[in-house]
């Protein structure tokens, strides 16, 4: 660059133009104002935020367009980097669209079959180094399968989503309906814990329509980059109109994860379970209980049909003897828009089967599938 402008004044020095003195000055101070700015833009492109081993108290990542945000780690799970910055507040992005993450913050990362290591961390294009007390140690970048910060920072492993939805209806005929679900979730690099509500309640001119609920808990265990187990896997139902006062499940199974990308995933878990039906009444000389052993199969599918635009897919399936229902199916196909970062409107499709119902002691029997389209609000954290 100084050869630059020395060829440059050469140039205009020769020029008769600058044969007045005047003119030479003005020339010279310009040139002194310039070559600040020159420099600082010829710096700029070199930046570099602080090494690893610093303790400016950030973490640091590099797009690929070459910008650069400073925030912290808040998760890196399932191909995508979750990110908190003062610029953008707390915001997902693929991982594939990360260059460099630099980190003087200890993490805590997983590489290929359950291997973690801590320490502080520095991604490049192709490695991952790892600095800490015993030395510096160094991955490829492909084996990195997940990061969590380490410290107090509990919360950090910790997402929710809450979905509600309502309904009133007045005239002819008082309708109400309501409708929530709730996810709670806790990540590390190691384990994955899920707790899911569903509940629907609805009245017409004061009598009861609609009233089922379902809670499932289950906690998963990393074998390998696909492979887990999930233990315990538990699920309790409640449906007054399919005659269920109460229905338990207790099981646990192996999981395989198809597809993880950072736009698609498909998984899949499958495993035994001990089921327990208590029915609300029953036709005289049939006893109000009934168990079984069942074999359950669970399904999740998620894809990022465009940038605000999901669909989710889940299914449940138990297959346990004809006192406890003969085969049971649960599934919930759902259009995700995002309105704002943390609110979505969400359009659900939900469809339950009992093959085999339970006769009332009035005599009837509740129909076997029941179908309902939901319309709620999302709000995610």
């Amino acid at each position: 660059m100084a050869m630059k402008i020395r060829a440059i004044k050469l140039q205009c020095l020769t020029n008769p133009v600058f044969k007045s003195p005047t003119v030479l000055v003005m020339f010279f101070m310009v040139c002194l104002l310039i070559l600040p700015v020159l420099t600082v833009v010829c710096r700029a492109d070199d930046w570099t935020p602080p090494s690893p081993t610093g303790n400016d108290g950030f973490d640091w990542i590099e797009l690929k367009s070459g910008e650069w945000l400073k925030g912290r780690i808040k998760s890196m799970q399932q191909e995508k980097l979750e990110f908190d910055s003062e610029e953008l507040d707390v915001h997902t992005w693929d991982w594939r669209d990360i260059r460099t993450v630099r980190s003087s913050r200890m993490q805590s990362m997983r590489f290929g079959d359950k291997e973690v290591i801590d320490g502080a961390l520095l991604i490049t294009g192709n490695k991952v180094q790892v600095v800490n007390a015993a030395g510096t140690n160094t991955f490829p970048r492909a084996k990195l399968l997940a990061i969590t910060p380490t410290g107090n920072r509990e919360r950090d492993k910790w997402s929710m989503d809450i979905s509600l939805g309502m309904s009133s209806r007045q005239g002819n005929v008082s309708e109400v309906s309501n409708n929530s679900h709730f996810v709670l979730r806790r990540q590390t690099p190691l384990t994955r814990q899920e707790f899911e509500y569903i509940g629907n309640y609805g009245k017409i001119d004061g009598v009861v329509n609609k009233d089922d609920q379902r809670f499932l808990v289950n906690s998963d265990f990393y074998l390998t980059r696909q492979f887990f187990i999930r233990a315990p896997d538990l699920e309790y139902f409640h449906d007054a109109q399919q005659n269920i006062a109460d229905r338990y499940t207790l099981g646990g199974s192996v999981g395989y994860d198809l597809i993880r990308t950072p736009r698609t995933e498909l998984e899949f878990t499958l495993g035994p379970a001990y089921q327990r039906n208590i029915y609300t009444s029953v036709e005289p000389g049939t006893s109000t209980t009934a168990s079984s052993l069942a074999l359950v199969l669970g399904s999740t599918f998620d894809i990022e049909l465009t940038k605000r635009l999901d669909f989710l897919f889940e299914y449940r399936g138990q297959f346990t003897s004809k006192a406890t229902g003969s085969n049971l199916h649960h599934t919930m196909a759902t259009l995700e828009f995002e309105i704002h970062k943390h609110l979505t409107l969400d359009l659900s499709l939900v469809w339950d089967r009992i093959a085999k119902s339970e006769t009332g002691a009035d005599g009837v029997k509740p129909k076997s599938d029941d179908l309902q389209f939901i319309t709620s609000l999302g709000i995610h954290f």
